[in-house]
């Protein structure tokens, strides 16, 4: 069950509660507003041109009644992993808030109460990929008098797929060595940033191999949190460069793996006088 964050906010501003409830499963309490739902990932499959439902749970864990109103965003991830809630009018090619709806539109909970919600999808016909969103569930006490509210604003990812239309594509889009911070320990940190340049989101692995003289140097994990990349994003991926490399230089190897593919560049590493360069 997830628990989310609130905020206190002007009645003014309601729309700009933050996103804290999806980067962390946390408990959450505001002024006794506190709800959870149930599932916090959904993954459905979906055909182009097709209708259909499912339900999800929405659950009031607090002390007081609450009046809960839901709403579908679309949903990206940054380069560091973090979900963002896109606009409306961006221009978002990957989002559900055309084909999703949740009804009813509004509905009460009493302490303790849960309540089924109905979540509908009509896929147009040139439906294709993947599309991504967030079920957002936006909690207050309806009785609650003046100009500043006590808002609880909790929600569930929604990932589709289209079945047999899905076209996985990636690309290394940067790589960069960032100096180190002090002088001990480490050469400093390689950084890439790998693409998704398909229609579908997936999970990609990547790996750093130095070599030299056709010996392998070293041969390190590219840590990118989860590594799912969303169509459209890149995730940046990092590497911490050992002290112990001697100087000199050195073929460097990146790789990702996703899908079964493999994408791969090469650079030249320079290390000298404690430093490392890339060319």
């Amino acid at each position: 069950m997830r628990r989310c964050i609130g905020a206190l906010q002007v009645a003014l501003a309601v729309a700009l509660i933050a996103l804290a409830c999806l980067a962390l499963a946390a408990t959450a309490a505001a002024g006794g507003i506190q709800i959870a739902t149930e599932p916090q990932v959904i993954r459905k499959t979906i055909l182009p041109g097709e209708r259909t439902s499912f339900d999800m749970e929405v659950r009031n864990t607090g002390s007081v009644a609450v009046e809960v109103v839901p709403e579908v965003v679309d949903l990206a991830v940054d380069e560091a992993g973090y979900n963002v809630e896109v606009s409306p009018g961006s221009g978002y090619r990957w989002g559900v808030r055309e084909i999703a709806s949740i009804s009813p539109k509004k509905l009460t909970l009493r302490p303790g109460e849960a309540k089924k919600v109905k979540v509908s999808l009509a896929a147009p016909k040139s439906l294709s990929g993947g599309r991504y969103g967030i079920l957002f569930f936006a909690a207050s006490d309806p009785t609650a008098t003046g100009q500043i509210r006590m808002v609880v604003r909790c929600g569930s990812l929604l990932f589709l797929t289209v079945p047999r239309t899905e076209t996985y594509s990636g690309q290394i889009r940067e790589v960069r060595v960032v100096p180190a911070s002090d002088t001990g320990g480490v050469l400093g940190t390689f950084e890439a940033v790998f693409a998704n340049e398909g229609n579908v989101h997936f999970t990609a692995i990547g790996r750093l191999g130095l070599f030299k003289a056709g010996k392998v140097v070293a041969d390190l994990l590219l840590e990118g949190g989860t590594g799912t990349i969303l169509p459209g994003g890149a995730r940046r991926y990092r590497a911490v460069l050992p002290a112990d490399i001697p100087d000199g230089e050195y073929r460097a190897t990146v790789a990702f793996t996703f899908e079964g593919r493999t994408a791969r560049l090469e650079k030249t590493l320079v290390v000298a006088d404690r430093k490392a360069i890339l060319r």
